[in-house]
């Protein structure tokens, strides 16, 4: 039996996340040790981060996936952080209102551009098949 990139990219995230959920569990501080070294340079974590993403969005599409199926799968990851996250707002927001949002945007524009690309991409092809349909 041989995985396709699909299989690979389920079975990474499958072995990657249970580690996580085994550490948190036994030794959270391990964890935390850990991500402190991957973000000991944020912008090559984040460099890399974009290209593996965009090397996943390679072969997602290739495998047959289109982006509207993308983006709604990013929907449910997205709800699911939401509800992890959630317990924590009034923390989260205490610290945005003492941040520079403006420099935030800033700083991260590149992601910004990432998104409003895909977003845009999402559009036309859901309006593409609409009109397609409509005929």
């Amino acid at each position: 039996m041989s995985f396709n990139v699909i299989e690979y990219f389920a079975g990474f995230i499958i072995v990657l996340a249970s580690i996580k959920i085994v550490v948190l569990l036994i030794k959270p501080q391990s964890w935390i040790k850990l991500t402190k070294k991957l973000y000991v340079n944020p912008q090559l974590t984040s460099m890399t981060s974009i290209l593996l993403a965009a090397v996943v969005l390679y072969f997602l599409i290739k495998s047959g996936l289109n982006i509207v199926q993308i983006l709604a799968v990013t929907l449910f990851i997205a709800l699911l952080m939401l509800s992890g996250i959630a317990p924590y707002a009034k923390q989260f927001i205490s610290w945005s209102e003492k941040q520079d949002m403006r420099k935030i945007v800033k700083d991260t524009w590149l992601n910004s551009i990432i998104w409003v690309l895909l977003l845009f991409w999402g559009a036309v092809e859901l309006f593409r098949a609409y009109s397609l349909e409509a005929l």
